[in-house]
């Protein structure tokens, strides 16, 4: 009596391509990746120069009123 085993060596699916390959596949051909990280360090950066910058440029102004 033979009876058929359900182990992944029998599977017939191919095995799963490497995290590396995963990750490379799944970026743009040629084009650059949206990095939602670098975005939102820019973003914070130019937010605090405006909050910075505005009460500077307004103290000039009045300066030379």
């Amino acid at each position: 009596m033979s009876h058929r085993s359900t182990g992944p060596e029998d599977s017939p699916e191919p095995s799963p391509r490497p995290l590396e390959d995963e990750i490379a596949a799944s970026r743009p051909e040629g084009g650059r990746r949206f990095d939602p990280a670098r975005f939102e360090v820019r973003l914070r950066r130019w937010a605090l120069l405006l909050l910075v910058a505005a009460p500077v440029v307004w103290f000039v102004v009045q300066q030379f009123r």
